[in-house]
């Protein structure tokens, strides 16, 4: 269980060693790292934080039996809590996407005070069922099991409906979003979207990409 799932070390609140599970079982937790093994004890008790895929954040306490190099054994593992991290897990990437728009019209409204430079007020209006769809190209800037936030030229009133596929996941389904914000940029807006009408299955296809992609980065990180 949780093999090569990222696995911190903690003792008094504080993190002395971040590494991977290599292996679990029977109350047996083996952890690996990258480099020399220090500021442990065999002996002394410590809390093993590990973020697994499916799992979310797993929190448990063990005791220090054996250590090599890069290893380090902990026994009488006993899980503490859990924590399901879909709604704040994000990760930040940079994904090219081509998928398709249905654009929500905009309203503009003439308000009082508009006579002295203000300009005219835009606000959205919800997309028309029967509106055509418009392929269009994006960037995706970072992504969690419920939203993303993503660039393009091609400007999208909010209230905007978005369709694609993400290439990143292991399995291939329709995604929809739903434009909830807009912030322009010199490169192209940055839109914040809101996924929709995603299965259970969809959500957890995400939240193990987010996960598997955090652990990739602080990897990477590590060996920088």
């Amino acid at each position: 269980m949780h093999e090569l799932a990222l696995c911190s070390v903690e003792h008094d609140g504080h993190a002395v060693l971040s590494g991977y599970v290599r292996t679990f079982e029977d109350g047996v937790l083996w952890a690996g790292f990258e480099g020399i093994v220090r500021g442990v004890a065999e002996g002394d008790v410590y809390l093993l934080r590990v973020l697994d895929d499916a799992r979310g954040e797993c929190v448990y306490q063990g005791e220090v039996a054996r250590i090599t190099a890069d290893t380090v054994a902990f026994v009488g593992v006993e899980l503490l809590s859990t924590l399901q991290k879909r709604a704040v897990a994000r990760v930040a990437v940079h994904v090219e996407v081509q998928g398709f728009a249905r654009l929500a019209a905009v309203r503009e409204e003439h308000e009082h005070g508009h006579e002295h430079g203000a300009g005219p007020a835009a606000e959205a209006v919800e997309v028309d069922g029967e509106a055509e769809e418009v392929p269009f190209v994006f960037t995706v800037l970072d992504v969690s099991a419920h939203g993303m936030r993503m660039m393009s030229q091609t400007e999208l009133p909010l209230g905007s409906e978005v369709r694609f596929v993400f290439p990143e996941l292991s399995a291939a389904f329709w995604l929809q979003a739903v434009v909830v914000r807009a912030q322009p940029s010199r490169s192209g807006t940055h839109y914040g979207c809101r996924f929709v009408e995603t299965s259970d299955r969809e959500t957890d296809e995400l939240f193990s990409y987010v996960l598997r992609t955090q652990g990739a980065l602080r990897r990477q990180q590590k060996l920088a």
